[in-house]
């Protein structure tokens, strides 16, 4: 079983399903509703600059983002997640919210073709 593809690691998927494949399915499927709740809640949050619910939405995606083994953006999450809370380093959301964005769509491209050929 290949756990790490070009952008995700499913180590973590596989290690909490006990490896199911229904399991894994269903965690992938919310993902795929989840993400684009998350980006489009982010990107309004952002330009109505409230911050505090930018920091709340931040904290629900890392934990989404960590579930496929995006480490490195989940860390960016947290870090967008701290500040925003206390309303510092507001130059860096912008770009945080769009590596988010950009990432996180390559995700869910890659999941598909991975639920599709069934590889997890």
């Amino acid at each position: 079983m290949n756990n790490k593809h070009n952008v995700i690691d499913l180590s973590y998927l596989n290690e909490i399903s006990g490896e199911s494949t229904d399991l894994i399915n269903d965690l992938i499927e919310m993902f795929f509703e989840q993400i684009p709740e998350y980006q489009e809640s982010m990107n309004n949050y952002f330009s109505k600059k409230e911050w505090i619910n930018l920091g709340k939405t931040a904290h629900k995606a890392k934990s989404a983002i960590l579930m496929v083994g995006m480490k490195e953006l989940a860390d960016d999450l947290k870090k967008l997640e701290e500040n925003a809370k206390e309303g510092k380093n507001i130059n860096e959301y912008n770009e945080i919210i769009a590596k988010f964005v950009g990432e996180s769509n390559a995700a869910i491209k890659e999941l598909h073709e991975i639920k599709k050929n069934q590889k997890f």
